[in-house]
């Protein structure tokens, strides 16, 4: 039998669930989160979900409760709202697409990071039906939007799906093309390069000689920092060549990246294999 006091949020969750209202599931929540360390704090947010979707089963009202809750601004029911959006997805999904690039905004760590992650789920389990959501939000000019999509990529690259190797190439272009200066870490070493050079390192490394001779000099300058990450010291036969023609860019920009992406190669790579790379 469970405890009195997990019997009355349960209680009162479910029944807030079952009206639809946003405002009195945070309320029911909020004294039994506020008591818990982070750990078992978890373990009742999962608990919430479960309570939430079993006394709530209809899946388009669902989305609207997580709607409310995306809206309400309170860092747990943001969270709650990332799981029930991705999860259901499918039952409205211009709706839901709209309320997870809402919360990409969030104000809450915790939640813009979930975001992504979810994010990147769904790109997996939804690819062809949620891409054009993330092609239209690359071309956002804030840069937590553009993180959520270059982590979306990221996790869907893991998956090494051939078919989704050119459309993931594509969409990480567009986010080359014109992102926020904030958003490049996220683009560059770990997209680029843990993401897609790691899971497909020929198809990356062939877009990459595009990338070099693109007239856009913040493609050229993202291209430049993928050779700061892990993985192009690994690949790094595929794409010495196209190291050497961006050393004599003649952007000093592009040339600054070099020397910071240089750095990184000479602790990476075996004296034996960066011959010619000295500082």
């Amino acid at each position: 039998m469970m405890p009195l006091a997990e019997q009355d949020w349960k209680r009162d969750a479910a029944d807030a669930a079952s009206h639809g209202s946003a405002s009195a599931l945070t309320a029911a929540l909020a004294p039994v989160l506020g008591t818990l360390p982070d750990k078992q704090a978890r373990a009742v947010k999962h608990q919430a979900l479960q309570v939430i979707e079993a006394a709530l089963p209809d899946p388009k009202r669902l989305i609207r409760l997580a709607s409310g809750l995306a809206q309400s601004g309170d860092e747990t029911a943001q969270e709650l709202a990332v799981f029930l959006l991705s999860g259901h997805y499918t039952a409205a999904p211009d709706e839901t697409a709209e309320r997870l690039r809402f919360l990409a905004g969030s104000p809450h760590a915790t939640v813009r990071r979930w975001t992504g992650e979810a994010c990147g789920t769904l790109l997996v389990k939804q690819f062809y039906a949620f891409y054009p959501q993330l092609t239209t939000w690359s071309a956002s000019p804030l840069p937590d939007e553009i993180a959520v999509v270059a982590h979306a990529v990221r996790i869907a690259a893991k998956t090494r799906n051939p078919a989704w190797t050119r459309p993931l190439l594509e969409l990480t272009e567009l986010l080359m093309s014109d992102a926020p200066a904030s958003a490049g870490k996220a683009i560059s070493p770990l997209t680029l390069g843990e993401g897609l050079l790691a899971s497909y390192p020929e198809e990356t490394a062939a877009r990459l000689d595009v990338w070099i001779a693109s007239t856009n000099a913040a493609i050229r300058i993202h291209a430049t920092n993928m050779y700061a990450s892990a993985a192009a010291a690994e690949h790094w036969d595929l794409l010495a060549p196209g190291f050497a023609k961006l050393e004599q860019d003649e952007s000093p920009a592009v040339r600054r990246a070099v020397n910071r992406a240089r750095k990184q190669l000479l602790k990476r790579l075996p004296p034996d294999r960066s011959a010619g790379l000295s500082l």
